[in-house]
């Protein structure tokens, strides 16, 4: 199967305002904002020596959402931002997240906080469904 991994930086600024409009928030990206959200969006597609560092779609899906989570390029929203990034990625991917919302808000704390991102992709292998399921 192939994934469909690929997020662009207008996609995400995109998903921040319309997180912005729904739930308030203080909209911009910080100084070094635009480098942390290009590195975090191009991480899913990183290799070395030709083969890729993230080869399936979990790995994928949690080193985007570990690296939007974690890098505060945003003002305000990062948290939200790359929740929607992730589940976005995997429902382009025929998949889904089976949490209730208070195990996600949990998930969504402890990622951004300490988590390390074998912890999230362990969260997320353990919590995926296909989308119709």
């Amino acid at each position: 199967m192939s994934v469909e991994a690929g997020l662009s930086l207008a996609a995400v600024i995109v998903m921040h305002e319309m997180l912005l409009e729904r739930f308030g928030g203080m909209p911009g990206i910080t100084e070094q904002g635009f480098g942390k959200l290009d590195a975090a969006l191009a991480a899913p597609e990183h290799s070395i020596f030709g083969e890729d560092l993230y080869p399936d779609i979990t790995s994928k899906a949690a080193i985007l959402f570990w690296g939007l989570v974690r890098a505060h390029a945003l003002t305000d929203g990062n948290k939200r931002v790359a929740l929607v990034a992730l589940l976005h990625m995997l429902e382009r991917n025929g998949l889904r997240i089976a949490a209730a919302d208070d195990e996600l808000f949990d998930f969504v704390m402890a990622a951004s906080d300490d988590m390390p991102g074998e912890a999230v992709r362990a969260w997320i292998a353990e919590h995926l469904l296909p989308e119709h399921a």
